[in-house]
């Protein structure tokens, strides 16, 4: 019988968060990787209990820390697998240390998993944090603020509703409504449009949801009607109505896993 796939999230702000707690309240086994956690992303993975599902590179603090407001680091990683992703941490809250990009960020590597033995594209994604492999998903979810690092794996093409790649399967972007402007997950509006886009991927790996045909996608990205309400508002009715009719395509295909996990998986523990 066809796994759910094992998911990886890129972005490690609000935004971020938010996905990781709608894609794993949906039952996926969702995962976040590399970069330091804003503030506001630890205390909600706290509130949570999904600090653990934020894998790191070595030498950080741990995200109960950051939460009261501790800005140690340096520090042996706490709450770690030492056998995870060749000294790689999980559970922590603050990157330090080499291997960082601008920022302090730790320098994310994606590929297809397979690109270099030329296996094909359907073998999932690899990421490596600072060098380091940190594991292999089934699926990518980026925010708009890690968009950069997914695109060695992706083509030039209008993504559906802002969400959906219509050719680069298994990558998905959150925080960029169909109208192209980068929402900033500043309060709960905004954090409702990303919440929104996470449930959509929710459903559609769940198979709940079914997508209409790539040449529709292409030639109408847009989920809004004319007519309809601009802004958030207008966008997540366009989502709304979206959902229902995939939803309706899903049932009467028979509801098909779009994206079963490969075997054997090999995400980051956790």
């Amino acid at each position: 019988m066809p796994q759910l796939p094992h998911v990886a999230v890129l972005g490690p702000d609000l935004a971020g968060a938010t996905a990781l707690v709608t894609l794993v309240d949906a039952g996926l086994d969702a995962t976040g990787v590399g970069g330091r956690l804003t503030r506001p992303a630890v205390e909600l993975l706290a509130a949570h209990a999904l600090a653990d599902r934020w894998i790191f590179q070595a030498g950080t603090t741990d995200p109960v820390d950051v939460a009261e407001g501790l800005a140690g680091g340096g520090g042996p990683p706490v709450g770690g697998d030492p056998t995870v992703g060749g000294g790689l941490t999980v559970g922590a809250g603050l990157t330090v240390g080499a291997g960082s990009a601008a920022g302090g960020d730790p320098v994310l590597a994606v590929t297809r998993s397979g690109a270099e033995t030329g296996t094909g594209p359907d073998g999932g994604f690899a990421i490596s944090i600072a060098g380091r492999p940190a594991g292999r998903w089934d699926a990518l979810v980026v925010t708009a603020r890690d968009l950069a690092v997914a695109a060695g794996v992706l083509t030039a093409a209008p993504w559906y509703g802002g969400v959906f790649h219509p050719v680069a399967g298994g990558v998905f972007l959150l925080g960029v409504p169909d109208s192209g402007q980068v929402v900033r997950p500043d309060g709960e509006r905004d954090l409702a449009v990303t919440k929104a886009q996470a449930g959509w991927v929710g459903e559609y790996l769940r198979g709940r949801y079914r997508l209409p045909a790539g040449p529709a996608m292409l030639d109408r990205p847009g989920l809004r009607r004319t007519g309809l309400r601009r802004g958030t508002a207008g966008y997540l009715r366009a989502l709304d109505r979206e959902l229902r009719a995939g939803r309706a395509r899903a049932a009467a295909a028979g509801y098909p896993l779009p994206l079963p996990a490969a075997e054997p998986a090999t995400p980051a523990a956790h």
